[in-house]
C-alpha cells in the first residue's frame, strides 16, 4: 500500500473513520461549471475547514473522495449562517 505524502497525513482524521462527521459539499458556482466544486465541511459541529495551498487542498479533497468520504450536495446537513471557519 503506497504511504500518503506527510502533509496528507496531519488530514488522515478526515477520511480515516476517527471523526466521521466531516463531508464534502457539492456545489457549483455558477451553472456554466461542468465540474463540481467541494468545501470540506463538519456536518456535526458545522465547520468549514479552509486549506489555503490549492495543491494540498486539491490533494486532501482527492484523498477524501477516493477513500469513500459521504458527499452532501444540499444545506441541508449544513446550515450555511451557522457555518464556522477553522
Amino acid at each position: 500500500m503506497q504511504s500518503l505524502p506527510k502533509n496528507l497525513e496531519e488530514f488522515s482524521y478526515l477520511w480515516d473513520g476517527s471523526d466521521s462527521d466531516w463531508a464534502l459539499l457539492k456545489f457549483n458556482a455558477s451553472p456554466s461549471e461542468k465540474e463540481p466544486r467541494y468545501l470540506i465541511v463538519n456536518t456535526k459541529d458545522k465547520r468549514v475547514l479552509l486549506v489555503s495551498d490549492d495543491i494540498l487542498y486539491h490533494d486532501i479533497k482527492e484523498t477524501m473522495r477516493e477513500k469513500g468520504v459521504r458527499i452532501v450536495s444540499g444545506l441541508e446537513y449544513v446550515d450555511k449562517n451557522q457555518l464556522s471557519v477553522d
